[in-house]
């Protein structure tokens, strides 16, 4: 999106208007007054050496020089793909079991923390690819989109656990389809996804599943983890899992159905015994894939200037006029000009060049993880011009890998307030509600998403955190509506206790009183009958 850096220097566009005005007013003054004074072969001849088209030029040309000298020093610039970005890669979506068979100690420390542990080493790996990350249970869950963003991967994992998923059990038939819709659903490659699991699956739809995601051009690569002999479920601290007899329950790799889900997509079967042979090997052969053009998906910190053009024909303008002889006045006036609104436009262009190149340092620094080094960088640019809000953006999210969440969610709050780009703002908003994740503050977080998407609001991924958001609120507040024991019922005061009492009496003297007059009208009637 093409837009201006420095977009103050425009309002000065405002000030050439009086001047517009100016100009006709004293072109109109000088008119009259030729024509008040009388004899105008007399006035001809003294003003001989005076050219009004001249005049009106020189002014002219003065104040267009002026307009493009701010348009420049604005810096009109068009944002290109961030140094260091690859062009080129494959979607993978990584579906993780975290039900409660996956904490079982037959893997050490467990398999959960093993499957995890090969996740972080392989995408470490695929730095040229998007990966997305599925959670699964007794239900799925999308819990990150496709991103080129390898760092929040690490992010999302290390939440990974069977508390996220209320619902227990293990249903991979749901996890594959929920990984085949966030992948493009309308190519028929360059698409893979990576299923890590005990594949103690208990519902059928597995394979019938992997057949559609054949059909859609997903390769399906399949990771077991746990032992044939198996091992019981840790519940509690010093307990395990029973079933309804008491028994301990032992959970058991089914490795059978995760080779017959791989060789349905042509896929292949790993058994995780060790992290980095199955890395090395999964990561050879998705690379080894065919691939296709990815956006960068960062802040954009390098740009293409166009300020030099409008610099150029500003300067051509102001050296035109000074050779056209009509007004010392007006030379004087250019001169001046050239001189003050150059040198301002230089130290402005200067400033520009000199904060890119330490962001794009600053950037280097981001990607080889040292987000300390990397922050002191951005604070370099923020210190000579609090308004880049390149730096500003890339600061705040320097500050959220090193987990200074507070931190970095108020400075994309400033943010979003200070920036007029809404795609920057959207962006901002987004990243503060992952901050307020990380924090706990989930109606916080709703928030933040609900108003990124009022600034995108085709933003898919916003979308999706939002929706996992709102469930995980829905789930702490029908916890707490569970756990919330019934108010105990209050005795009565002495006092309130002699009121209900008299009022009962009270009562019971008015339905007596009325059995009698029934009484009495019943036998009266009856004797006059007879």
């Amino acid at each position: 999106m093409v837009g201006f850096q420095n977009i103050e220097f425009l309002y000065g566009l405002g000030i050439l208007l009086p001047l517009v005005a100016l100009l006709y007013l004293t072109i109109r003054w000088k008119r009259k007054t030729r024509q008040a004074l009388g004899n105008e072969r007399l006035i001809n001849q003294l003003t001989k050496g005076y050219s009004e088209r001249k005049y009106i030029l020189k002014v002219v040309a003065i104040i267009v020089s002026i307009a493009l000298l701010l348009i420049s020093a604005a810096n009109l610039r068009k944002p290109i793909k961030e140094k260091g970005t690859a062009g080129t890669g494959i979607d993978v979506m990584i579906a993780l079991d975290v039900s409660k068979s996956m904490l079982a100690e037959d893997e050490k420390p467990t398999r959960l923390d093993k499957a995890k542990d090969l996740i972080y080493k392989l995408t470490a790996q695929l730095q040229d690819n998007r990966i997305g990350l599925v959670v699964f249970a007794g239900k799925a869950y999308l819990q990150m989109p496709l991103t080129s963003d390898i760092g929040a991967t690490k992010m999302f994992v290390s939440n990974a656990n069977p508390n996220l998923v209320g619902w227990q059990g293990t249903v991979i038939g749901d996890a594959l389809m929920l990984c085949n819709n966030s992948l493009n659903t309308k190519e028929k490659k360059y698409k893979a996804a990576i299923l890590i699991t005990d594949g103690e699956d208990q519902d059928t739809k597995a394979l019938d599943a992997a057949k559609e995601l054949a059909e859609k051009g997903v390769i399906v690569h399949t990771v077991g983890v746990g032992s044939v002999t198996g091992a019981p479920i840790v519940e509690g601290t010093n307990d395990y899992k029973r079933d309804a007899d008491g028994k301990t329950v032992i959970t058991k790799l089914n490795s059978e159905l995760l080779q017959q889900i791989a060789a349905t997509t042509s896929g292949t079967y790993h058994y995780l015994d060790n992290s980095e042979a199955v890395s090395n090997d999964l990561s050879q052969i998705l690379n080894s894939m065919d691939k296709k053009s990815i956006g960068n998906p960062g802040s954009y910190v390098d740009y293409q200037s166009y300020y030099f053009i409008f610099l150029a024909i500003a300067i051509l303008l102001l050296v035109v006029e000074l050779f056209i002889s009509e007004k010392t006045k007006a030379s004087f006036l250019s001169k001046t000009a050239l001189s003050v609104i150059v040198l301002l436009f230089c130290s402005s262009s200067v400033k520009c060049q000199s904060n890119n190149a330490t962001i794009v340092k600053g950037n280097e620094l981001y990607r080889k993880g040292d987000f300390k080094l990397a922050q002191g960088e951005y604070e370099k640019v923020l210190g000579k011009d609090s308004k880049d809000f390149t730096a500003a953006f890339n600061n705040a999210n320097s500050l959220f890998r090193q987990q200074q969440y507070a931190a970095a969610a108020k400075l994309m709050e400033e943010l979003a307030a200070k920036t007029t780009d809404p795609t920057l703002q959207a962006k901002a908003l987004y990243n503060k509600g992952l901050a307020e994740i990380k924090q706990k503050m989930m109606d916080a977080a709703a928030a933040s998403f609900k108003k990124s998407l009022l600034f995108n609001n085709n933003d898919e991924a916003t979308r999706e955190n939002l929706q996992m958001v709102l469930n995980e609120i829905k789930k702490q507040q029908d916890q707490q509506n569970k756990n919330k024991k019934p108010e105990p019922k209050k005795e009565p005061s002495k006092k309130q206790a002699e009121q209900q009492l008299n009022m009962l009496r009270d009562e019971e003297k008015r339905l007596q009183s009325e059995v009698q007059q029934k009484k009495t009208r019943q036998e009266v009637g009856n004797e006059k009958d007879w």
